[in-house]
């Protein structure tokens, strides 16, 4: 399952918007109620730097060594042919970021069709199903 940057943040700052809906899906996964979560390396770099910006670096530090080492979350680099792809897409379809590009590309190489984000942006493309 992929659980978008919006979430993960959601979950670890108290003041923002997601915090109420995103908790629920990171004790799921911390509960093992979803197996594995997948994450791109965008997903990561934005994940920790937003949560450097409005957060601490204490608690930015905190998420990225969960990412790093939490045995149940794979961490997937996006490589040239992936980010060609993402570029690609990100064309395609406005209103994506080059993150949630890379996702998408990410997805359809894994065959994973669902995703846990609040981002409407995944609702553009027909076979994600976008689970909040």
């Amino acid at each position: 399952m992929f659980i978008d940057s919006v979430v993960w943040i959601g979950a670890k700052l108290k003041r923002d918007q997601w915090h109420r809906k995103s908790v629920p899906i990171i004790r799921k996964f911390l509960d093992k109620e979803i197996e594995k979560a997948y994450i791109t390396d965008y997903i990561v770099l934005e994940t920790v730097n937003f949560i450097l910006r409005k957060g601490s670096f204490d608690a930015a530090l905190e998420t990225l060594n969960l990412f790093e080492y939490h045995e149940r979350i794979e961490i997937v680099n996006i490589d040239e042919m992936s980010f060609a792809r993402a570029s690609a897409i990100f064309k395609r379809y406005p209103g994506l970021s080059i993150t949630d590009a890379s996702t998408v590309a990410v997805m359809e190489d894994l065959g994973i069709a669902q995703i846990y984000t609040f981002d409407e942006g995944f609702d553009r493309i027909e076979w994600i199903g976008r689970l909040e």
